[in-house]
């Protein structure tokens, strides 16, 4: 270690929490400096973050501001504090914020009210004087500790509604609407969530400027804002991004959650759960090295910093075989850091996050109902495009940065950014559509001339000489004179039976093109991912953009993204392969190395040099009209191209 590092500045490190109940009476009692300082010499992390205040609302330190754990041996956060700071390691805490059960049990009239009438037993109301009284003194206690700073769990995801008195009447005050929704069904229950967004908007950017008046040095986080969760332009003086990626299915939500993150223009990390969990209906299971290691590749890939969930025991205390298991993952990342680091995407594929379809549509103020999206990441990364999410803001007056757009599956966009994208296209631009509503948004520019909304029927498609099945809501279009039909239906598992119905088409825009896919391909491969849909969209890519400046040959089970970290190219080369995507397995310990990749780049010039790193394998460049030629021997987890021009 060369001093302790901002957390702008770190990049690998550890998260433990417990949750802790109020039940706990020897709080410290195994817990010891040697055992804290073996774990961080044999681990070397930037940072970790230990549990302080969990969703139950006990803290498991003696705060003198909250509630805390009925016994303690000795003080776990003093004895962390001490030991983190002999070897300079950052501390920071984990605290939940709007949920806190022992609050609103204490105090009553503090509670969320739910559209039944009933508190929520959970939730604090933004309309109590919760902030004040305990949630901003608490922190500010926790910097008197000299800690470094928070990550605040139980934030915008968990947030309801509040039918409460008060929050009805300023809803009514601000909005002037009288009848208040309750159901998505209602009308105006949009407003009514955007009007509780604007609540914890205020909720969290009190607290943030409160602990930096406080110490502007302590460095905070709400966990998930600004993210897949909270799609919006960063306007809260948030210190750094983090969240903390679903257990399962974990090497694809990194790559999503990542590319969610990555463009908002803040310090930003992932934390990849080191167990297998989904609520209490599968038994919870350590993943394996090399399986955390694939979920950390995505975010590395993407130039995001890692963090590595585990439980401390009830006392506090570190499980001591955990630090072997984390030295491992560790080494591995630490390999990538100087090429991966902070590192930033060069514009290739744009995928849009409708930020304002999502909202509009939401059933709870923020949600991470995103799977329709992610599908079309997912069919994109199969793909073996390296694309990036962006969400409207990120888009506007930026989009002839990008070859190709692609618009995943919505029923609304902002008026002003659907402009935007048809001069996009005019001007030469590449616009893949996605969806059976989203096409009935550019109607004029596909050439559309009757469009209907059909129910979700079993139809074939077919791709790469092989016909597969899908079951999708779609749209039943007639075209105009001078679209184009791309694919139809068949009616069977037979190329002879080839229906009529459209299935995609293109239309030519002033100087670019606007290509559409009339059913829900998105939803469709998140819900079953097939190796024919993946083909038929890839087919329809390779359309629009039959050149990326990278296409890997040798196994379709590579993730590639390219990036640009100082002035040298960085290609990512993911193994995406191993049981992830399967429930009912929790967890793995091996996956097969993929051998003799044909990667093709296009450098404009011929390279100095292209390494394939951290092995330092300097690699043999075949270079003919803009285009250089490698062969990747051998790719286990992770390693990355290093072009030196």
């Amino acid at each position: 270690m060369t001093g302790k590092l901002k957390r702008a500045d770190c990049f690998f490190g550890v998260h433990f929490d417990l949750h802790a109940s109020e039940d706990i009476t020897d709080a410290g009692k195994t817990l010891t400096a040697e055992m804290i300082d073996t774990f961080l010499t044999k681990v070397n992390p930037d940072f970790i973050q230990i549990d302080c205040k969990g969703h139950p609302g006990i803290s498991s330190y003696p705060t003198k501001v909250g509630y805390h754990v009925k016994g303690f041996e000795k003080d776990p956060l003093k004895l962390f504090r001490e030991v983190t700071a002999k070897n300079d390691v950052a501390l920071f805490m984990h605290f939940s914020g709007v949920w806190d059960n022992k609050v609103v049990a204490e105090h009553p009239d503090w509670d969320v009210i739910r559209a039944d009438g009933k508190p929520s037993g959970q939730k604090v109301s933004f309309f109590s004087p919760y902030l004040d009284t305990y949630m901003i003194p608490q922190l500010k206690e926790l910097s008197d500790y000299g800690v470094d700073g928070a990550w605040i769990d139980g934030e915008c995801w968990a947030v309801e509604p509040d039918y409460g008195k008060e929050s009805l009447k300023k809803f009514r005050e601000e909005t002037g609407i009288t009848a208040v929704p309750k159901s998505p069904d209602d009308k105006y229950f949009p407003e009514f969530l955007e009007y509780t967004r604007r609540l914890f908007r205020k909720h969290l950017e009190k607290y943030v400027n409160a602990i930096h008046e406080y110490n502007p040095d302590f460095q905070i986080t709400s966990n998930w804002s600004y993210s897949s969760i909270m799609p919006e332009k960063v306007k809260i003086n948030v210190d750094y991004l983090s969240g903390d990626v679903t257990p399962l299915n974990g090497v694809y939500r990194s790559a999503f959650e990542a590319r969610c993150l990555a463009p908002q223009g803040k310090p930003w990390d992932l934390m990849a759960w080191g167990f297998s969990w989904d609520g209490g209906k599968m038994p919870m299971s350590v993943k394996s090295a090399v399986q955390l290691e694939q979920e950390a590749a995505q975010i590395m890939a993407m130039g995001g910093g890692v963090q590595f969930y585990f439980q401390q025991n009830r006392d506090l205390s570190i499980k001591p075989w955990l630090a072997t298991t984390l030295s491992e993952i560790g080494t591995f990342c630490r390999d990538r850091q100087e090429f991966c680091h902070k590192a930033k995407a060069v514009p290739q594929v744009a995928l849009l996050y409708p930020t304002a379809s999502h909202q509009k549509n939401g059933t709870r103020p923020y949600s991470n109902s995103t799977y329709k999206l992610e599908g079309s990441l997912y069919m994109i990364l199969d793909n073996q495009y390296p694309v990036e999410i962006l969400m409207e803001h990120h888009l506007l007056g930026n989009m002839s940065n990008y070859p190709m757009i692609i618009i995943p599956e919505c029923s609304y966009l902002d008026p002003e950014f659907r402009s935007e994208l048809k001069k996009y296209v005019e001007e030469g631009g590449k616009l893949l559509v996605v969806g059976s509503e989203t096409a009935e948004l550019f109607r004029d520019e596909l050439g559309i001339a009757t469009l209907e909304q059909q129910e979700a029927l079993p139809q074939f498609i077919a791709a790469a000489n092989t016909i597969g099945g899908i079951r999708s809501p779609f749209a039943r279009v007639a075209l105009s004179e001078g679209a184009e039909v791309i694919s139809t239906y068949y009616k069977a598992s037979d190329f002879a039976q080839k229906g009529d119905i459209i299935a995609s088409s293109s239309h030519k825009v002033g100087k670019g093109t606007i290509t559409a896919i009339y059913f829900n391909a998105g939803s469709a491969y998140a819900e079953n991912k097939s190796h024919v849909l993946r083909d038929y969209v890839g087919e329809h890519l390779a359309s629009l953009l039959p050149e990326p400046d990278v296409t890997i040959k040798g196994s379709r089970l590579v993730h590639v993204t390219m990036n640009k970290k100082d002035d040298r190219t960085m290609i990512n080369l993911i193994n995406v392969s191993g049981d992830h995507n399967t429930k009912s397995v929790i967890g793995y310990d091996e996956i097969p190395y993929l051998k003799e990749l044909k990667v093709e780049i296009k450098t404009g010039s011929q390279p100095k040099k292209i390494i394939l790193q951290p092995e330092g394998r300097e690699l043999a460049v075949e270079f003919k009209n803009g285009v250089s030629k490698v062969v990747v021997p051998e790719l286990h987890v992770h390693s990355v191209l290093e072009i030196q021009m």
